[in-house]
């Protein structure tokens, strides 16, 4: 069977979230470990072929490509690299994709002017360079968020369609557009009704995308019943109980060969679930590489965008009363500019309790994950969140709220702590639940070895989707 995944990011060679890992290691499970043949199809971002290259991978010619999208017509071409057992093909149009700031604007919260151009030629290349890549038409076209979605839209209209995968990452990023880009793109009007294209009057890729799938899935069961609610659903719960075929919820995994304290370069000592005793030596590296100083405290771990749908504002609030719950925190992330200001006035006012990196490094974060003994994700909503399985990969206890993937992977008293509403008092109390069980040492090291050898892999996930994938063709 031949499946081809089309999406707007890939690790580690163009990355701005989450997102990206499971584009990395969702094809490479399929391939490896059931046979598949599987591609990738992402844009060629400015710096990616620095990547590639640092990686030593080869980046081939590949194919030539004419795309015609409405009223542009674009050279372009379908680089192809293999990794492993993975083709990625890399679409290299320089007017669309070579350029500075981030992959999806100038910079800070900005987009590009052009996103609806930019990621409809995504798809429309995906559809027209599948077979070279694969050798051979694609059996499943898989695509992700609504930067993929175009690929689905286009994929639907070709004559024999194959089967069709709209996968939903965050429902809150729907891909919205004025209505006009219809006749630039040249989509039919007929698209243009509340069961496909149009959300208000405007165009939404992902809306369209959906109703254009076989089955639409999501990262978690829970957010899968999730999104169905008016609370959750985006201004899309009626047509996703109505419109879509079918919605469904996988969990996703992670790669458990590159998430592995017993093998990670970036560790200052390796440890496993049999044998914790280099975690204090991770743990005390970590306080010291950011200037906290080593206590007996539990340390509490934060790595997420700086934003209210993160309850990052909520982690802001605790910080004043970290003395008094006995914890220190170190806190890794960027995004809305009065959050960052907020943490650096905290960091400054409370540096003995709090340390504070704006900023992504993936180094850091794994640094983190090792050396922290708690690890907050308070998110209002949350798909999945990746977070809470590289923590319990690592032995740091993940306390959460119980929503989406969150509620799905962390079982309460088992693998971590849950906590039912996302506010202060909650998040408080969570917190002064695990400085209670971090006292009593064999409890608490009993509560990191389940949480470590939770499998959080990509086994089982892969294969759900790759049934999924039979289903359709069978």
């Amino acid at each position: 069977m031949r499946v081809v995944h089309v999406a707007s990011e890939v690790a580690p060679f163009a990355q701005s979230g989450g997102l990206a890992d499971v584009v990395s290691g969702l094809p490479a499970a399929q391939a490896e470990d059931h046979g598949l043949t599987v591609g990738v199809i992402v844009p060629m971002y400015r710096g990616v072929a620095g990547r590639l290259a640092q990686a030593g991978i080869t980046l081939e010619p590949g194919v030539s490509l004419s795309l015609e999208v409405g009223v542009h017509k674009l050279t372009a071409a379908l680089r192809i690299a293999r990794v492993g057992r993975v083709r990625y093909g890399f679409v290299e149009c320089a007017a669309l994709y070579d350029r500075p700031g981030t992959m999806y604007g100038p910079g800070g919260a900005g987009e590009w002017h052009d996103n609806h151009l930019r990621f409809a030629a995504l798809g429309k290349a995906a559809i027209v360079g599948a077979s070279a890549l694969l050798d051979g038409p694609a059996d499943v076209v898989h695509v992700h968020d609504w930067q993929g979605a175009p690929a689905a839209i286009y994929a639907r209209m070709a004559p024999s369609p194959p089967a069709i995968i709209a996968t939903i990452h965050n429902l809150a990023y729907r891909g919205i557009f004025p209505k006009l880009v219809m006749e630039e793109l040249a989509l039919p009007w007929s698209l243009f009704t509340p069961q496909q294209l149009e959300f208000y009057d405007q165009v939404s890729f992902l809306k369209g995308g959906l109703a254009a799938a076989d089955v639409v899935t999501t990262v978690s069961p829970s957010y899968a019943q999730e999104i169905l609610t008016p609370e959750r659903g985006e201004a899309l719960d009626g047509f996703l109980r109505w419109d879509v075929k079918r919605v469904i919820g996988i969990v996703n995994g992670i790669d458990a060969r590159a998430w592995d304290p017993m093998h990670d370069a970036a560790l200052a000592a390796p440890f496993s679930h049999r044998d914790l005793a280099g975690r204090a030596i991770d743990r005390a590296a970590i306080l010291a590489e950011v200037g906290i100083p080593a206590t007996d405290d539990p340390v509490i771990g934060v790595i997420a965008r700086m934003t209210g749908q993160k309850g990052l504002d909520l982690v802001a609030d605790v910080v004043p009363e970290l003395a008094a719950l006995g914890a220190r925190m170190i806190v890794l992330g960027a995004g809305e500019p009065e959050l960052e200001g907020r943490f650096r006035w905290l960091a400054e006012q409370f540096s003995q309790h709090l340390a504070v990196r704006i900023g992504f490094d993936v180094g850091l974060a794994r640094r983190i994950y090792a050396g922290t003994d708690l690890f907050v994700m308070p998110s209002r909503f949350e798909p999945c969140g990746l977070g809470q399985l590289y923590a319990m990969r690592y032995g740091s206890i993940p306390v959460v709220h119980a929503v989406g993937g969150l509620r799905d992977t962390v079982t309460d008293g088992v693998t971590g702590i849950r906590f039912t509403r996302a506010d202060v008092a909650s998040l408080r109390g969570a917190i002064a639940r695990g400085v209670a069980l971090h006292r009593t040492r064999t409890t608490f090291t009993a509560l990191q070895r389940a949480a470590m050898q939770r499998d959080s892999s990509w086994m089982t996930p892969a294969l759900e989707y790759v049934q999924l994938y039979r289903s359709l063709r069978a």
